[in-house]
C-alpha cells in the first residue's frame, strides 16, 4: 500500500507515474508499505532530476527489497548512501539526460484512490 506524506504530491511526468505504478505492484505482491516522501514537491540538491519530476523518494517497510526491485526494473536507486539513509531515492537510469515528458500534474491523491479501485480496495485517507 502506498501512502503520501506531504499533500498535495504533483507527479508531473509519465515517467513518475510509471515509477509510482511499480512501487504500487511490488508493494501489492509483498505486503510492504511503501510511503511517498517527496516528488517534485521540496527543496532537493541542485540539478536534482526531482525538480524535472523524474524522480520519487520513498519510505519503506522493507527498504532493500524496494530498492532491489528498482533497480532489477533498471532505475537508478540511491539507497545507503550519504544523503539517502533515511529514504530510498529512485529515478529513470538515464535522468540526467531526460527532458520530461508533459503530463498533465496529477495530484497523490486521485492517483491513489484509482489505484485502489482498480483492484477493488478502498482509497487511502
Amino acid at each position: 500500500m502506498i501512502r503520501g506524506l506531504r499533500v498535495p504530491v504533483r507527479l508531473t511526468s509519465r515517467e513518475a507515474l510509471r515509477m509510482l505504478d511499480l512501487v504500487d505492484i511490488w508493494a501489492a505482491r509483498t505486503g510492504q508499505e511503501v510511503r511517498l516522501v517527496s516528488a517534485n514537491d521540496h527543496v532537493h540538491t541542485r540539478g536534482s532530476a526531482h525538480y524535472a519530476g523524474l524522480a520519487l523518494d520513498l519510505h519503506s517497510s522493507d527498504p532493500d527489497g524496494l530498492a532491489a526491485t528498482m533497480r532489477h526494473a533498471g532505475y537508478r536507486v540511491l539507497w545507503r548512501v550519504p544523503g539517502h539513509y533515511a529514504h530510498v531515492h529512485v529515478e529513470p537510469d538515464d535522468a540526467k539526460g531526460l527532458e520530461p515528458r508533459p503530463n498533465p500534474p496529477v495530484m497523490l491523491a486521485q492517483r491513489l484512490a484509482a489505484m485502489a479501485a482498480s483492484v477493488g480496495r478502498p482509497p487511502v485517507r
